[in-house]
């Protein structure tokens, strides 16, 4: 598994901040709609331009979302797009040959490609393996006009429209059957709205944004699920049958490791501080 290291120029506080879990980049525009059940919420998001590469996601219960099975890594990819790892593997428009750095943004966003309904419902170290997406939202400032062109055929630029999202926030790594109980989650706070309906037909219509770089600690991180939707009358909303299977069918997810102990030791240190503070 490669390291990656803070890229460079990237200023000390910056680095601070990041093992901190403050987010310093630039995050896409939205307004909160409304909350919902299980600590969810319903957000309508402002349109996007994205760089999107497409891999073959890796197998295993502990696999990251971003771990390809096999060829280079899409988060690479991306990066030298944007010019955070070397010179930027692009192109600027308006008849400009030489590369323009991007700011990275935040989150960086992965997620199964799009599957019919047809599908079988999949559970298990499969059920999070196969085609699958990485992007990042390229800063506001951009259209796909005016975003520099890649140059890596592996790198494409998409748009993506306004959109109602149902999100729910949580921490820690994004491990793929971690990640995939929390969207189960939301997916079960949709259905159980009653005026949402999920766009996608999916059997398993989430995907996921991590905030933070590896080097901040799993307890700090900042991830969401999300889950395009649509509103409709109420009561005529909810999951299509498949969706609720898969939903049903996912375990709960289950507190880290290092969270719990992360906390532990948290509780020990402040323990410590108030009964030294009485004794005083």
């Amino acid at each position: 598994r490669a390291v990656i290291l803070p890229a460079p120029g990237r200023p000390p506080m910056g680095f601070f901040q990041d093992l901190l879990g403050l987010v310093s980049e630039e995050t896409p525009r939205y307004e909160v709609v409304r909350p919902l059940p299980g600590g969810a919420e319903l957000r309508r998001y402002a349109p996007q331009v994205c760089a999107r590469v497409s891999y073959d996601r890796a197998a295993g219960p502990g696999a990251g979302l971003g771990y390809a099975r096999e060829g280079p890594s899409p988060f690479f990819a991306l990066a030298r797009y944007i010019g955070v790892i070397g010179k930027a593997e692009n192109e600027a428009v308006g008849g400009k040959k030489d590369p323009e750095e991007v700011a990275m943004t935040a989150p960086v966003v992965m997620g199964p490609e799009p599957v019919a309904m047809t599908a079988p419902v999949v559970v298990g170290e499969n059920a999070v393996t196969g085609p699958a997406y990485m992007q990042f939202v390229l800063p506001a400032k951009y259209t796909l006009e005016t975003a520099p062109r890649p140059t890596n055929p592996q790198v494409r630029l998409v748009e993506v429209p306004e959109r109602l999202t149902a999100v729910l926030p949580f921490s820690g790594l994004l491990r793929a059957r971690h990640a995939e109980a929390r969207g189960a989650a939301l997916a079960k706070a949709v259905h159980e709205d009653g005026a949402l309906r999920p766009v996608s037909d999916s059997p398993r219509p989430a995907y996921y944004g991590g905030f933070n770089p590896p080097w901040t600690p799993n307890f700090l991180r900042t991830n969401e699920a999300y889950i395009d939707v649509e509103e409709v009358p109420a009561g005529e909303g909810g999951l299509h049958p498949a969706q609720l299977e898969a939903a049903a069918r996912t375990p709960a997810a289950r507190p880290a490791p290092e969270v719990v102990a992360a906390w532990a030791l948290l509780a020990a240190v402040l323990g410590a501080w108030l009964l030294r503070g009485r004794r005083g």
